[in-house]
């Protein structure tokens, strides 16, 4: 588990500083630099899978993640042209340190400076979260309903979603069989453990009444979605096709996907909330505590105060540990991106509200309640 990100230069970072935790909420204004943590996780960890860390390059565009060129990625008021990374985990709580020096000429960050070793990876670094487990990411810009989403045996075995979820479904057909282990907190206490049935009763605490409908279609290399609806007292619907239903379920299914993988997966959500009802959202935070709670390390960026306070509520629940929880608020400082991080008690209260932490809600309050004369 990540238990440190440091950033030096990095996009809107002349220095960051992150203490993590099992579930990690990124909060704050558009443009923050939120985005550009998990940024830094997926450019390293993309540079890892091509093998071009080994040889001493950051590959900032690829299949995870693309950033531009090297002057979109170093820090606008950096004193040297160095991008500097520290990451700690439970093996290594002071962290691994690594330095890339920016080419102006090439306008990339090609040249690895070691500090701590000759070797660009030492091995002991191979072994961290970051680059030894699953990675899952569930980008902010998902694919909206599809009559058809495409299969890939490869991407499943992999447990791959796509950048956009456009393989949520393709993951789900091939993997709707695996079982939860016994207990898992995920579960419903004596409902099945059969992953597709764990995903429709997730959907159903999103929005009341909905059933997952899959087909595949192996000869055109595609899967059929769809959603019926059995809410109580209603009579069961057809299946309706994903386009018939709204963005909110297509939107939603990489996320409760994510939020289900194995111990030891490291965990990066974009915009969870995403055209979901706000008791959809509340639901969606007790599954990331859920997940969290059994190994799972969660990095979610978030614009939600009831997202917000679904983790806060799991935490009075008893869900989720509160040395396990971690609130960042990201806020600009000039040209660079500050964050203060409140600390959350076992009642689920923060040790404080930063300025501009989900407060718009008592602000407009104030203005309605104020006397117009």
């Amino acid at each position: 588990m990540l238990r440190q990100i440091n950033l030096e230069n990095f996009k809107c970072f002349e220095r960051l500083d992150l203490d993590c935790t099992s579930l990690n909420l990124l909060c704050g204004l558009n443009g923050m630099g939120k985005s550009s943590v998990i940024q830094a996780l997926l450019v390293l960890r993309q540079s890892f899978e091509t093998g071009e860390l080994h040889s001493g390059r950051l590959v900032l565009g690829g299949e995870r993640i693309d950033l531009g060129a090297g002057s979109d990625v170093l820090f606008e008021g950096a004193e040297q042209d160095i991008v500097g990374f520290v990451l700690g985990d439970d093996e290594m709580p002071d962290g691994w340190f690594m330095a890339f020096d920016y080419s102006r000429e090439a306008d990339q960050l090609s040249v690895v400076l070691p500090d701590r070793s000759t070797d660009y990876i030492p091995a002991e670094w191979q072994q961290t979260s970051l680059f030894g487990g699953r990675l899952v990411y569930v980008n902010a810009e998902r694919v909206g309903p599809r009559k058809l989403y495409p299969l890939s045996e490869m991407l499943a075995k992999r447990g791959d979603f796509g950048t956009s979820g456009e393989y949520a479904w393709n993951y789900l057909n091939r993997h709707q069989n695996d079982l939860l282990p016994e207990g898992d907190p995920r579960c419903v206490e004596g409902a099945s453990r059969r992953l597709l049935d764990i995903v429709d009763q997730w959907l159903q605490d999103v929005c009341p009444g909905v059933h997952l409908r899959l087909e595949a279609v192996a000869n055109a290399d595609s899967v059929i979605a769809g959603f019926s609806f059995d809410r109580p007292g209603d009579i069961a619907t057809s299946r309706y096709r994903a386009t018939n239903v709204g963005f909110g379920l297509s939107y939603v299914l990489p996320v409760i996907l994510a939020l289900l993988s194995d111990r030891g997966t490291l965990c990066l959500i974009e915009n969870p909330e995403a055209h979901l009802h706000p008791r959809g959202q509340t639901k969606l935070a007790e599954l990331a505590a859920r997940a969290a709670s059994v190994g799972v390390q969660v990095f979610s960026e978030t614009h939600s105060d009831h997202f917000i306070d679904g983790v806060r509520i799991a935490v009075r629940d008893g869900l989720i540990a509160p040395e396990d929880t971690a609130f960042h608020y990201f806020e600009r400082d000039g040209s660079k991106t500050v964050v203060s991080s409140p600390r959350v008690d076992a009642d689920g209260r923060l040790s404080h509200w930063p300025a501009g932490f989900f407060d718009q809600h008592e602000e407009n309050l104030a203005r309605l309640l104020d006397p117009r004369y």
